[in-house]
């Protein structure tokens, strides 16, 4: 029988035993795009609601009395913020896509997902047993061909993608999905995971401005805006039906109250503070001269490598240099894809990135 431990000298063996490390050096890892994690005036809001005597736990379920005013408050500020008719929040991201997967599919519909969609998403089609058709990467003709497949009557099409990926950095068609959603009598759903705070033309995500009738979005609160959970934006029969059938949600304590509240707050200056989203730009761009064999769309840099081990050693060096930038392997992204994850934010210098690059320059010879 195989032991745990043949399976970790196994990892060894391959490259890809993870451990975990505590930050150290420069910020090039992280997903906290706008810089909001260590703003004073998120600590302020803490501070001033501890005093305030806000509950540090919710004590239960959303329905069992752990549905507390701040978690009502940012539902309904994230309802106008976003503009959308209803939002739920959620402890994570994670357990979000899991509880609208596992909840919303029914058993005769066919899920169409876009093949570098977050594992939690299709640990979500793992569990909701219904057909999945798997679609090339970001090939609007592949959703369409799906799409145009032959189901029961009493089937629905469901779309999967993340608006912007989180290993690749770049975007999905959203705008196009979902007039096929239209066409094709099927709904999306977007993880906005890696959008919202950053993209769309006030911060809202590649989502923003469009109707959310055949669509849900899933803003993750723990990247750009600093803080943690997720909101589900969706109609309010949606929502409704979230709060009484969706497992994760009822039977989850709740989030902590103060959590809700930084998350509000948080909103609040991502709405207030644009500057973030286009320092942002300015870096990109700046990259891009640096790194002139990339191609940028997002504040995600991948660097590919190929081996994984390869990867792993490069980026032991460049954190021997003072920057915090970690390889990524298999499973997370495809075999003899092993890349540095180079993760932008608001906070970092150009005189930081030009150091990095001039560090990644002779490794990658």
């Amino acid at each position: 029988m195989t032991t745990f431990s043949d399976k970790l000298t196994d990892l060894d063996a391959k490259g890809r035993r993870r451990s975990l490390r505590l930050p150290l050096g420069i910020d090039l890892s992280s997903n906290d795009y706008l810089g909001l994690s260590k703003h004073p005036d998120l600590r302020r809001a803490a501070i001033e609601a501890l005093e305030g005597g806000i509950e540090i736990g919710a004590t239960g379920s959303r329905l069992l009395r752990g549905h507390r005013d701040a978690h009502a408050e940012l539902e309904a500020f994230a309802a106008t913020h976003f503009n959308v008719p209803a939002t739920l929040f959620f402890a994570n991201g994670f357990q979000a896509n899991y509880a609208l997967i596992t909840t919303l599919f029914g058993r005769h519909d066919v899920a169409i997902f876009d093949a570098l969609c977050h594992a939690s998403m299709r640990d979500g089609l793992h569990a909701a047993h219904v057909d999945t058709l798997k679609v090339r990467h970001n090939d609007l003709d592949g959703f369409e061909t799906a799409l145009k497949k032959p189901r029961r009557a009493d089937a629905r099409a469901w779309v999967l993608v993340e608006s912007v990926y989180s290993m690749d950095g770049d975007v999905a068609p959203v705008a196009e999905l979902l007039g096929l959603c239209e066409r094709y009598d099927a709904m999306l759903i977007v993880d906005e995971a890696h959008g919202t705070g950053v993209f769309g033309a006030t911060g809202r995500g590649v989502t923003e401005g469009l109707p959310h009738e055949r669509m849900i979005s899933l803003h993750t609160c723990g990247k750009a805006l600093g803080v943690a959970g997720a909101l589900v934006c969706a109609r309010g029969d949606i929502i409704d039906y979230l709060i009484n059938f969706a497992r994760p949600f009822i039977f989850s304590t709740a989030p902590m109250p103060l959590q809700a509240l930084l998350v509000q707050k948080a909103l609040e200056l991502s709405a207030a503070e644009p500057w973030r989203r286009d320092r942002l730009k300015t870096l990109q761009i700046f990259v891009a001269t640096r790194l002139q064999n990339l191609t940028i769309h997002s504040p995600i840099v991948p660097i590919i490598i190929g081996e994984d081990a390869k990867a792993v050693v490069m980026a032991e060096a460049l954190q021997g240099q003072g920057f915090d930038i970690r390889a990524i392997r298999p499973p997370t992204v495809p075999a003899g894809t092993a890349r540095l994850r180079l993760s932008l934010n608001a906070n970092l210098g150009k005189d930081d990135l030009a150091r990095f690059a001039a560090a990644l320059s002779p490794l990658l010879e």
